[in-house]
């Protein structure tokens, strides 16, 4: 369901690698009959992209509305378990983790009928908390900020509730700062130039155009947009003079290194990992539903300005690159949040010590 959870995933299982731990990720999606998981995963991009306002009902509707145990995602949930509970019986883990709401409600769903018998732990990635996080059968709840913790407290959540900081990227600040002028010479951006790093996540969501062919006409700025696995978008914004379209990218550090600001639309992983390296942040029309929830609470934090149009796109981002008394208190408040590490509350949780192999 784009890329962010699965990032999450991927670097809390390496942390947890490194202190000899055996870590498996599986999608739950695949555990799905195939039409199932793949109309799923298809579905929601084109909703945010063709019927936002759709979207946003399906949001309320779905994710924000008071209900028990998730109920109103039922269906999708029921077809994932029976894959689901014959991977546990074959795994036997010791803590299973879930960093998607789906995933969190098929784990405590099979911990409610006794079919896992570790530790069911959910991962709240986002600094908005909605109501498909939360089942009465979670064993405890990972967040990535004090405010997320104090939304499920407010709701009433028994468990134990842990605050973690967001998870970025191993290595994502080693150095980056050093490549600014190497970076930029190779993307093609000139010293009197300064360069804003648009993003729309691993699916190019959202109004990204509309940032671009903004951007783009401003004197002295260049858009640096990372359109990630959307081709198409990437040869259509290609073709705006002055920009600098890219695709898939693996080097976000350089990028954001090379960059005096990011302007995105959803509150997402770049956001988080923007904060990490003291890039600051603008939020240009939010993509509906949980993109204009979490980029809201991203903005309640002081870490983020929420624009919807491009007067006041402008406007933010030079007063961020210009007045250096606001852009270092946003960084330092982004960086505050990184105060503790998911791996580390995960590995409390275990019932046992990893065992090592001998040497």
């Amino acid at each position: 369901m784009g890329g962010g959870h699965l990032e999450v995933s991927r670097e809390v299982a390496r942390r947890l690698d490194a202190r000899g731990y055996h870590v498996e990720i599986v999608d739950l999606t695949e555990f799905m009959p195939a039409p199932a998981g793949r109309w799923l995963r298809a579905v929601y991009p084109w909703l945010v992209n063709r019927a936002p306002k759709l979207y946003d009902l399906v949001y309320r509707h779905f994710f924000l509305a008071q209900q028990a145990a998730g109920g109103r995602v039922g269906i999708p949930v029921r077809l994932a378990l029976s894959g689901l509970r014959r991977h546990v019986a074959q795994f036997r883990p010791d803590v299973a983790v879930s960093t998607y709401h789906l995933a969190a409600l098929a784990l405590a769903r099979l911990r409610a009928h006794d079919e896992l018998a570790c530790p069911a732990v959910t991962f709240i990635t986002t600094f908005s908390v909605h109501e498909l996080w939360l089942h009465p059968s979670t064993d405890a709840y990972l967040c990535i900020s004090d405010d997320a913790a104090q939304q499920l407290r407010r709701r009433g959540v028994d468990a134990p509730v842990h605050v973690c900081g967001p998870v970025v990227r191993a290595g994502l600040n080693d150095h980056a700062a050093a490549r600014r002028a190497t970076v930029r010479r190779e993307l093609g951006i000139p010293d009197n130039r300064r360069a804003a790093l648009v993003v729309g996540g691993s699916l190019g969501l959202g109004t990204v155009r509309q940032a671009v062919s903004a951007i783009a006409r401003w004197p002295g700025w260049v858009p640096v947009v990372v359109c990630g696995r959307n081709e198409a978008l990437r040869d259509e914004l290609a073709t705006i003079p002055g920009t600098v379209a890219l695709g898939w990218v693996s080097d976000m550090a350089g990028l954001m290194a090379a960059a005096d600001v990011l302007v995105e639309n959803a509150g997402g992983l770049t956001s988080k990992e923007a904060l990490r390296v003291g890039l600051p942040v603008v939020t240009f029309r939010p993509i509906t539903g949980h993109g204009r929830h979490d980029a809201g609470a991203l903005a309640a934090l002081g870490l983020t300005d929420l624009v919807d149009d491009e007067s006041g796109l402008r406007d933010v981002v030079v007063r961020l690159t210009e007045d250096s008394s606001l852009r270092g208190q946003r960084i330092r408040r982004g960086q505050a949040l990184f105060v503790g590490d998911a791996a580390d509350a995960v590995a409390s949780l275990m019932p046992r010590d990893p065992v090592r192999p001998s040497s």
